[in-house]
Parts: C-alpha cells; sequence; structure tokens
C-alpha cells in the first residue's frame, strides 16, 4: 500500500510538473505574441508620425505660398494643420485595416473593391481635413462652397492614383518598385544578400487529396499568415514559386541582429498558431521547411512588357539545395555556415550543427546547422 501511494504521488508530482511546464510555454507564447503586437503598434505609431509631421511641413508651405502678405501666417498654420489631419487620418486606416496583415478580409477584397474603398476614406479625411480651419474660424465650410464638387473630385482621383500606386507596390514589392522606378538594376550589379527559402511540407499530396482550387486557397492562407513575420523582420518577398516563399535581405540587414532567424521562427510560430484552422478547413497542419543561406547574388532587371528584378547565381541554388538537405535531416530551420559567420555570437547558443551535406552538383560538403 505504501508503494501504492508513493507511486501515485510521484505521478501526480510529474503531471504538476508538465501543467506546469506547458502552461510556462502558453504564457510565454501569448507574451511573445503581445510584445510584437506592441512592437508592430509602435512602429506604426512611429511611421505616422513621420507622415504627419512631413504631411503638417508641406501643409505649411502650400499655405504661405498661395496667402496674401497680410494671411501668410493664418494661412501657414491652417495649411499645416489641414495637412496633419488629412495625413493622420489616411495613413491611420491605411496602416490598421487596408495594409495590414491582420485584416484578412480587406487583404482579400477583389483588387477594384480595395482602391475603391481606399479611395472613398482618403477622400472623406480630405474633405474633413479642409473642413478643419472653418470648424475653429468663421471661414465657410467646404461643401458650402459652390466650387466643393470639383474640389472633391480632385481629392477623389488624387486618392484614386494614390491607392493605385500602394497596390502596384504591393504587386511588385516595395524594394522592387522603387528600383524599377529609379533604375537602379537597369544594368546588372553584384550585391551580398541573405536568401531564405520557405517550402510548404507535403504540398503535392495535399492537392492531390483536396484539388486545385482548395489547394490554391491553403496556399493564399498559408503566405498571408507569413506576411507579418516578413513584415517584422524587413525582409522582402523576392518571388512565390510554387509552394515556395523566397524572402531576401540585404546581407547586413539580414544577419546583424539575426533578423533572417526572426523570420524562420515567427513563420512557423504563426502557422502552429493557427494549427486547429487548417486541420479544420483542410485536414492537415500546414508546416513549413526552411533554409537560409547568403552570399553574392547578380541583381538585374530582365523582360520587357513584364519586367522583374533577377537575382542569379551560386547562392539561389544552393540555398534549394539547402533546402533538400531540410528534408533529408528532417529539420524545420536549416542554416548555412555562410550565414552563421555573420551572425552575433549569442545567436549561435541557439543552433546545432549537422553532419556535413554532399548535395547534388556540388563538389564541395557544406556545413549546416540547424536553429532548435
Amino acid at each position: 500500500m505504501l508503494v501504492t501511494k508513493r507511486t501515485l504521488h510521484a505521478n501526480d508530482h510529474l503531471k504538476l510538473k508538465d501543467i506546469w511546464a506547458s502552461l510556462r510555454v502558453r504564457v510565454l507564447n501569448v507574451a511573445r505574441e503581445d510584445l510584437g503586437r506592441f512592437a508592430t503598434s509602435l512602429r506604426n505609431v512611429g511611421v505616422i508620425g513621420k507622415i504627419v509631421f512631413l504631411a503638417a511641413i508641406i501643409g505649411a508651405l502650400i499655405g504661405m505660398l498661395r496667402a496674401p502678405a497680410d494671411m501668410i501666417l493664418f494661412e501657414g498654420i491652417a495649411g499645416s494643420v489641414i495637412g496633419a489631419v488629412i495625413a493622420f487620418g489616411c495613413s491611420s486606416i491605411e496602416l490598421q485595416i487596408f495594409s495590414n496583415p491582420k485584416m484578412r478580409i480587406a487583404r482579400r477584397l477583389p483588387t477594384v473593391v480595395l482602391m475603391v474603398a481606399r479611395s472613398t476614406a482618403y477622400s472623406i479625411f480630405i474633405v474633413l481635413g479642409l473642413a478643419v480651419p472653418g470648424l475653429f474660424t468663421e471661414l465657410p465650410l467646404p461643401w458650402h462652397d459652390e466650387n466643393f464638387g470639383e474640389a472633391f473630385a480632385i481629392s477623389a482621383l488624387t486618392a484614386f492614383a494614390f491607392s493605385t500606386g500602394i497596390e502596384v507596390t504591393r504587386l511588385l514589392g516595395k524594394e522592387a518598385t522603387i528600383a524599377l522606378i529609379s533604375g537602379r538594376y537597369s544594368r546588372p550589379r553584384l550585391e551580398d544578400r541573405v536568401v531564405l527559402f520557405a517550402d510548404i511540407v507535403g504540398s503535392t499530396s495535399l492537392a492531390e487529396h483536396i484539388g486545385e482550387l482548395r489547394f490554391h486557397n491553403f496556399m493564399r492562407d498559408v503566405f498571408q499568415e507569413l506576411a507579418e513575420a516578413i513584415e517584422t523582420s524587413r525582409g522582402e518577398v523576392y518571388r512565390y514559386v510554387g509552394d515556395a516563399v523566397i524572402v531576401t535581405w540585404p546581407l547586413h540587414a539580414g544577419t546583424a541582429t539575426g533578423a533572417c532567424l526572426n523570420c524562420a521562427l515567427e513563420m512557423h510560430e504563426a502557422l502552429a498558431h493557427r494549427a486547429s484552422f487548417y486541420r479544420h478547413e483542410f485536414g492537415r497542419e500546414a508546416k513549413l521547411r526552411v533554409s537560409i543561406h547568403c552570399g553574392k547574388v547578380a541583381a538585374g532587371e530582365i523582360g520587357d512588357w513584364k519586367k522583374e528584378i533577377a537575382l542569379l547565381g551560386d547562392v539561389m541554388n544552393t540555398t534549394a539545395r539547402i533546402e533538400n538537405a531540410a528534408r533529408d535531416y528532417d529539420v524545420a530551420t536549416i542554416l548555412s555556415n555562410d550565414v552563421v559567420q555573420h551572425l552575433p555570437k549569442e545567436i549561435g547558443k541557439s543552433l546545432k550543427k549537422l553532419p556535413n551535406y554532399t548535395a547534388s552538383g556540388k563538389q564541395i560538403e557544406l556545413i549546416l546547422w540547424e536553429l532548435s
């Protein structure tokens, strides 16, 4: 009887330890998510603040340039307030709704519907901004002006043009859009880059099981889950290739603070957090294999009617080979020794060395590490 009581007591103790460990993991995950949301909110506040400050200066300058000599100060202040109000409203609704990765409904609207909704919201804030002087002075409100219809039409067209620019940037990517406009890659150039491949595990069998259309919905959901991790780590989506996404950073930006590793971890966490959704909707959890490598790539424009910035070189091929190693070693995140050498030393403690890997087409064995 004594042995039985001791055994039961030991079992209860082990159960309590398991419950406590599970509770700790849940608390840490919640805290990490809250910190992530807080960091994103702070970053958005900073962006909105910069936009409002710049708009206030531009509004003040426009107001003073248009004002008669005896009204320069008043018109400057009024222009500054108008610019700040319009910028605050438009930037807030953009970051919190239209460009917020977590606003799934807004992100999945047809492009035309999204552009019209954004243009309408922007136009409303523009009109409200123009009405501010009339709310605090004896100036007439803008909608009492006989030219209000023309002013509103110009505002709506401006908002629609801005919305078009945002959607083009989303289609091409921010870095690619800036590069194409500036002509930075009109001639190929060598760059040091970090390259991350994130490949969906078991995608072929899942596509056969659920069919092409539902699998397309599955991939759309997965890649939308990954968007916040990529944005938070300041990565740039280079390309979607089948069931994989390729993300890049300039070498220093991707390694100095471990941004590429944080991106990989947040990708896994985002999908794990939504595991029940994928089991319910598609009968299987969504999981990734992530491979990370770095080195020199040739970056430049290719194509004529449909241009894109192409990244070419051994780094791209090697990253794909490393992804095969992740499959062979059955690890979630794998990175090359080249990446490890550029990471801060304290991050190395979270890495585990894997056996050297002989990749097809490679004469030299690859030194690889697992992110545990």
